[in-house]
């Protein structure tokens, strides 16, 4: 990452005079007191041996996590060592036991100002003036948030790159029917074609991702990210896809609502041919309500041309509202969503295969330790077609439920192993849509 001077030289004040600000600070009669097991680890943080501390804070952890105290040196040892997530983490957790660790208040307010989430830095040091101060530290903490307070001219830039393996097994690949006949109104029992019929497969991917971002000044950034990525299916080989994606957006941040544009680009291959080829505008709103919760907005419209002669009469544009609720409670995170986009064929006398559709959604996530985090998505939808379906003489109508359970263990700073497991049910009013699948994904993600 290339750092302004601006924001270098801000930064380092602000390290200095923590550091000042922290010698001042003593722990209340009534707080949490450190254990001889930690005299080790508070001795490499006091020498700033920044390694060994973190590597002794890592050993102690699942021991220890929990212990207010052992979680304000554990946090601090991470924001030595730039591992800014597992400080967030631990920080939060030693002022929610304990929120007379005035301390680890004050190191978890430096662990946003690193995030540049300067509402959330503004918030825990007017926290820490509740609480009775030293007047060198009182003053200094008042310093401190008026120079958060005041807007400074900053500018940063980093390059972010990763790459994902994963192997797995779909028992479903086409979505199609477990069985290889079916019976409709006017033509009575058809006996229906490969592609329609459920196809099991193995299967192995890889993707990699590149992205760029700079932070003009305080309240603006920009990125764009590309992704590539290839699924191959050694058990239905039509369906091999190779996807290429690139995302450019702009960032304008106004306290605590951050508004988002951006460009949206894609193309799909299947079996190696260009299947689709689609481009979104796509407008958002986050409005941080509080430090623990978010309020999200999104409007997009998306256009999709199919390259393949027989599937040209898809084409369309979508149009999507959605509204998602966050919320976090220390290791616990929790999200509710809405969704509502309707499809605009290209040509009307197509509009039987386009669809309106709502979806609700719900999402749980728990961070079980430094190292591990599990996650749940539960997903329902209601699909209505436009028009009359060619066979069936009546609309489409769909309800598809999707649940997800995920869960990750970070190997190294830089590689992650994850496990992902879904299962799907298309439940139709015509005979011929209804469908179920059911998915398993080991794979490793590998941060450069």
């Amino acid at each position: 990452m290339a750092v302004g001077a601006n924001q270098f030289n801000r930064r380092t004040l602000f390290t200095l005079l923590m550091l000042n600000l922290l010698n001042f600070v003593s722990i209340p009669a009534n707080a949490a007191a450190p254990r001889p097991e930690f005299q080790s680890l508070q001795q490499a943080l006091d020498r700033a041996h920044d390694a060994k501390a973190w590597q002794q804070a890592q050993a102690l952890n699942d021991r220890y996590e929990g212990d207010a105290y052992f979680d304000y040196l554990y946090g601090l040892a991470a924001l030595e060592n730039q591992q800014l997530d597992y400080a967030l983490l631990a920080l939060k957790r030693a002022v929610t036991h304990d929120p007379q660790l005035v301390r680890a208040r004050l190191e978890l307010a430096r662990t946003y100002v690193l995030l540049n989430n300067l509402p959330a830095a503004l918030s825990e040091f007017k926290e820490a003036l509740e609480f009775p101060l030293p007047d060198p530290v009182r003053r200094n903490v008042q310093a401190q948030i008026q120079q958060l307070a005041t807007p400074t001219v900053t500018s940063a830039s980093a390059w972010q790159s990763s790459m994902n393996l994963a192997i797995g097994h779909d028992n479903n690949v086409n979505l199609g029917l477990s069985n290889a006949s079916i019976s409709l109104p006017i033509f009575g029992e058809v006996t229906l074609d490969k592609a329609s019929v459920r196809q099991d497969s193995m299967f192995s991917e890889w993707g990699a991702q590149l992205g760029y971002n700079r932070v003009q000044d305080p309240k603006q950034a920009w990125l764009i990210n590309s992704r590539i990525s290839s699924k191959h299916y050694p058990h239905a080989s039509a369906y091999h896809t190779q996807e290429l994606g690139i995302q450019a957006g702009k960032f304008f941040i106004d306290g605590a609502k951050r508004y988002q544009l951006g460009l949206n680009l894609q193309a799909l291959h299947l079996n190696n041919q260009a299947y689709s080829y689609s481009k979104a505008l796509e407008a958002g709103l986050n409005y941080q309500l509080a430090t623990d919760k978010n309020w999200l907005s999104g409007l997009s419209w998306t256009k999709t041309d199919y390259q393949q002669t027989s599937h040209q009469n898809q084409n369309n544009q979508t149009i999507q509202f959605s509204q998602q609720y966050q919320i976090q409670q220390g290791s616990l995170g929790e999200q509710w969503g809405v969704a509502i986009s309707h499809e605009i064929p290209a040509r009307t006398r197509f509009n039987y295969l386009s669809r309106d559709v709502l979806s609700l959604g719900y999402g749980l996530s728990q961070t079980w330790n430094s190292r591990q985090s599990s996650s749940l998505g539960i997903n329902l939808q209601r699909r209505i077609n436009q028009a009359e379906d060619l066979s069936y003489k009546t609309k489409r109508k769909d309800t598809r439920l999707t649940l997800q359970l995920s869960h990750q263990m970070q190997l190294t700073n830089q590689t992650t192993l994850f496990t992902h497991i879904g299962y799907m049910d298309n439940l139709s009013n015509l005979e011929l849509y209804n469908s179920k699948k059911a998915f398993v994904k080991l794979g490793l993600t590998h941060q450069f």
